[in-house]
This record gives structure tokens, sequence and C-alpha cells, in this order.
């Protein structure tokens, strides 16, 4: 039997790969081909295959990696959702906070974790309401006192109304917080600092800090603080804003801005003032902290003010400059106050009467009695 296999084996001639063809054909492209069966005897690659396949083994299927485990299908009760992507910010607007930060000494190793976050807290919603996004800003002291109600824009009552200073005691109480009364220092220049660094750009602002909290390891604060941007019409498409994209009217009673001066002379000269300029709250300010010409060129002189309320001294800003007018043309310093200063309202103290006037900056041309 064994000589018979070699003479079998005699008749044909190896090709490589475990295949034959019969001797003489082997440069034959349409010469059937070979291979051994386990018996020893040669057959045809096709009746090969065939009996593979009645065997149960099938050559073709493609072969299993024992290391690609198989995916979970979805269930249908849960639908499959997107991470939400962070906002990474403005990259300089981003260096110059942490930089500004580490600077200030606002670091969790020189300050404690929670100390660290407080801080950190207090100057993203300082860098909010300096860059006029006080709704956010009210968002943000909302989650992080648990307190859904205090995210409600206040409504401030008439300076006529009979029961004026027992209502505004009762907004102060409803919206009294560890993140807005009594600031740090350090915190307020840290939020400050990072509105002026993104333009007042609250959104990049805000982000900035997120940054900074990211980078030393406090992601569930950053997550806060962006969020009160989450769902606002205005982040559709870009993911970042400028002012000139929000409705003016929507700082109204808010983020108003003035500017507040002197008239001698027929001559003109103010100063910016950055909060809460609408005239119910300027007038009690200014009758308390404004009383001659000396008070409010002080106010002047110190470069204007955050704002000027009856209750609180004033914060001046120090770097502000003047705008300077003459009443033959008051109705271009008006006009100018709103589109070259961003002021909402003109007040100027006359000294010839010693009494205020006032000129909303969108809508009047001359000034009116305060």
């Amino acid at each position: 039997m064994k000589l018979t296999r070699l003479l079998l084996e005699a008749d044909y001639t190896h090709i490589g790969y475990g295949k034959y063809k019969e001797k003489g054909k082997e440069k034959d492209s349409n010469a059937p081909t070979f291979k051994k069966d386990d018996s020893g005897k040669f057959v045809p690659i096709s009746a090969h295959a065939s009996a593979a396949k009645d065997a149960g083994v099938n050559k073709d299927a493609p072969k299993v990696n024992i290391f690609d485990k198989p995916k979970e299908e979805p269930k249908k009760d849960e639908p499959k959702s997107e991470p939400k992507k962070l906002r990474q910010g403005n990259p300089q607007v981003n260096k110059a906070t942490l930089a500004k930060a580490e600077k200030l000494g606002i670091t969790p190793q020189k300050l404690g974790k929670e100390e660290y976050q407080k801080k950190m807290a207090q100057a993203a919603i300082e860098a909010l309401t300096d860059s006029n996004y006080h709704t956010e800003a009210r968002e943000l002291v909302a989650k992080l006192e648990g307190k859904p109600e205090m995210a409600e824009r206040p409504v401030y009552p008439s300076m006529k109304d009979p029961k004026f200073k027992e209502k505004m005691a009762a907004i102060r109480t409803k919206y009294a917080s560890d993140y807005t009364d009594n600031v740090d220092g350090d915190a307020r220049d840290l939020g400050i600092s990072a509105s002026q660094e993104a333009g007042w750009g609250g959104v990049d602002a805000a982000d900035s800090i997120a940054f900074t909290l990211r980078m030393n390891g406090f992601h569930k604060l950053a997550d806060m603080i962006q969020s009160v941007f989450d769902d606002k019409p205005y982040m559709k498409g870009e993911g970042k804003i400028s002012l000139n994209k929000i409705v003016k009217e929507s700082f109204i009673n808010e983020g108003t801005r003035s500017q507040v001066g002197v008239i001698k002379g027929g001559k003109i000269i103010s100063v910016y003032v950055h909060y809460d300029g609408y005239p119910s709250n300027m007038k009690p300010g200014l009758e308390k902290h404004m009383k001659d010409e000396k008070d409010v060129m002080t106010l002047i002189k110190k470069g204007g003010a955050r704002g000027i309320y009856d209750d609180k001294d004033i914060e001046y800003y120090g770097n502000m400059k003047p705008m300077k007018g003459d009443m033959a043309h008051i109705n271009d310093y008006v006009r100018n106050a709103g589109n070259e200063a961003s002021a909402d309202y003109v007040y100027l103290y006359n000294t010839a009467d010693k009494k205020w006037y006032y000129a909303k900056t969108y809508d009047d041309t001359k000034l009116k009695k305060l």
C-alpha cells in the first residue's frame, strides 16, 4: 500500500501551499488542482471543499477574534445620548485668569479646598455681574444656595410706594447670600479681571473661571458655573457671544449703565457708573452721596464707580476717563453718551440751580428734572 501511494504521488507535482497538479500540467491554468485528503488520496480542490462543508467545516467563514467583545445593544427604554461637550472658552482669557488667581493666592494649596471653592464661586458671580449677565449670576447663586427662587428677577417697587423701604428690605433678605454679600476683595478682583479680560463677555469670563477650577481638579463646581448658559437662546450656533448680540432691553433695571456729571458755565463733564443706573435707584443714591458739585467732581476724579446706592458706600472704579460736552449741543451729548459710552441714562448736577437733571439716552434729546 505504501508502494501504491508512492506511485500515485509520482503522477502529481506539488505547486505550493499544499496544492498539486498532474505532472506535465503544472503551467496549464485550466488544469484541475488537487489536495491530499486524510487517506493520502489526491482529490480535486472543489470536491475537497465540498467534503469539508459536509463535515461542518467552512473555510470561507470569517475568523473570530476572541479579544473582540460583542457590543451590547442599547435597551429600547434607554435611548442613547451624546455626552455633553465641555466648552473650552477663550485660551487667552483662560491663561490670564489662571495667572491672576495664582498671583492673588487663590489656590487650593494656600486656602484649602472649601475656602478656595467659595472664593472661586464668588469670582464667577462677580465676573457675570460685571459683564451685565445678571440673570445668569442669579441662577448661579440659586444653584449654589440650593434655592431656585433666588433665580427670579427682583421686582423693584416705585419710589412713590408708601412701603418702598419695607419692600426693598424684603428683596435684600430674599437675595442675601455669602456668595454676593461681603465678597472677599481678592475674589472680586479676580472676577472683574476675568470680565475685563473677556471684553465684558460674560460667557468667556465665566468659562475662564471654570477653566481655572478644572486645572485644579474641581470639575463639579466648574460644571455648575458653565451650566447657567445651558439652553440660553443666544448660545445656539456659535457657543459663545458678545454683548452686542443680546437685546439691550434685557438689561433694563439690572445692568443699566449711566454717565454722572455736572453742568457748569454751559460746559458738561461726566463719568461712567456701571450698575443700576435706572432712576428709582439713582435718585436716592445721588441724594445720599452727591449733595453738591464737590461730591460729583470727586466721583469724576476717582474714575467713576460700580454703582451709587443709598444704603452703602460708593466703590470707585479709578480708571474711567470722563466724557465732555456743552449745553449748546445737549442733544448730541445725550446721544453720544449712549452710542459711545454705552450709557442708558445721563445724570447731570446743574451748579446754577443746584438741581439734578437726567435723560434716557435712546429716547430723549433734552434733560428733565430728576
